[in-house]
């Protein structure tokens, strides 16, 4: 089964961890859109939102707290679903990211299955509600 093609926007300062988030999003036959930072990631956003956002929580400049808040108050931005990514793994580090917002958290070091799921999940139902 194929996933459908979609754009994800992918926030990461750490290359490597980028480079593992693409191959994976690729294979599935996605779009990466890579930003390192926030601030970038809120830009590409804006002018033209993707079909996904991954979002690390611990970025230089403004954290994913604070973008994820942004998001959710932007129009065009708050029904896109964004998965956490984050090194944390404490219990209540899960119902805490969603609670901010966040559809799905992901901990580092990052599955690789559960990643390509929950993608594919997001872009068939995004695709299913246009």
């Amino acid at each position: 089964m194929t996933a459908p093609r979609g754009r994800v926007l992918v926030i990461e300062d750490n290359p490597l961890n980028l480079e593992l988030v693409s191959g994976v999003l690729e294979s599935l036959g996605c779009d990466i859109v890579p930003a390192g930072t926030a601030e970038l990631g809120l830009q590409l956003a804006t002018q033209a939102p993707p079909d996904v956002i991954l979002l690390d929580m611990w970025l230089p400049g403004m954290s994913g707290e604070e973008a994820i808040r942004l998001i959710r108050q932007d129009r065009a931005l708050r029904d896109i679903p964004v998965i956490a990514i984050t090194a944390q793994a404490m219990r209540g580090d899960e119902a805490s990211a969603l609670r901010l917002g966040f559809d799905a958290w992901i901990s580092k070091p990052i599955d690789n299955r559960r990643l390509r799921e929950l993608v594919r999940g997001y872009l068939q139902s995004r695709r299913e509600s246009r």
